[in-house]
């Protein structure tokens, strides 16, 4: 298996790695969707700059979630040029664009259930980003956060800026509250696919992955679900 990364040239990118024969994978309950769809593979393209997951896509007659559930990219909006994408050998939904994780400005969520509350940045990410996107809380919610990390606290960022890759970022977790983590091992599906069906969010999945981009194979990644506040 061949997994791809986030991060590039960074010491990061090569965090991500099988994970032992031991574990047990798969053992959240099921519910009929997507992800893990026997999908055939037709062709394979190798992303040159100018590139974006659409627009390949459309050179091959499928839809772009097609391409990104194949390569289970955690983030369709991003892939980098040299990276080698799976092409579908005919379109399953050419239409389909909930493969993308929405960028909620309008949250009024403060904190997340559970955890992971560490998040490591990632190229271009924002607060903004972090915040709205991948954790479906709003951005005062982390700059106003008083454990916040060292970098976050002495940078000050406004939430627009673009942050240091690599670097990390506190994610408040509610209170009393907390999730079931365990690995699951995908071959079809982007990380927002999983996020809808077990009411994650995707922020939480790259927290426990870091680096993770796309698999060319198959991906056993870690994941949260049963994310609830404790009951006394």
């Amino acid at each position: 298996m061949s997994l791809k990364n986030f991060i590039g040239l960074s010491a990061l990118a090569r965090l991500v790695v099988a994970l032992p024969a031991a574990y047990e994978y798969n053992v959240l309950p099921t519910i009929p969707n997507i992800i893990n769809l026997n999908v055939t593979i037709g062709d394979t393209y190798t992303v040159v700059e100018g590139d974006t997951v659409a627009s390949i896509a459309s050179k091959y007659g499928v839809g772009l979630c097609d391409v990104a559930r194949l390569n289970v990219l955690a983030d369709p909006e991003f892939i980098y040029p040299g990276e080698i994408l799976n092409i579908p050998a005919s379109a399953t939904f050419p239409d389909d664009t909930s493969c993308l994780t929405p960028n909620n400005t309008d949250t009024t969520n403060t904190c997340i259930y559970g955890g992971p509350h560490v998040y490591t940045i990632l190229p271009g990410d924002t607060i903004q980003k972090i915040a709205n996107k991948w954790f479906n809380i709003t951005t005062e919610s982390i700059l106003s956060f008083g454990a916040q990390t060292g970098y976050i606290q002495a940078l000050n960022p406004g939430i627009y800026d673009v942050l240091d890759t690599g670097a990390t970022v506190k994610i408040p977790a509610c209170s009393n509250t907390a999730c079931t983590m365990t690995d699951y091992t995908f071959s079809y599906g982007t990380l927002q696919d999983f996020a809808a069906q077990y009411n994650v969010t995707v922020g939480q999945i790259m927290s426990l992955n870091l680096g993770y981009n796309h698999t060319e194979a198959i991906a056993p990644l870690g994941v949260v679900y049963n994310c609830a506040e404790l009951t006394s």
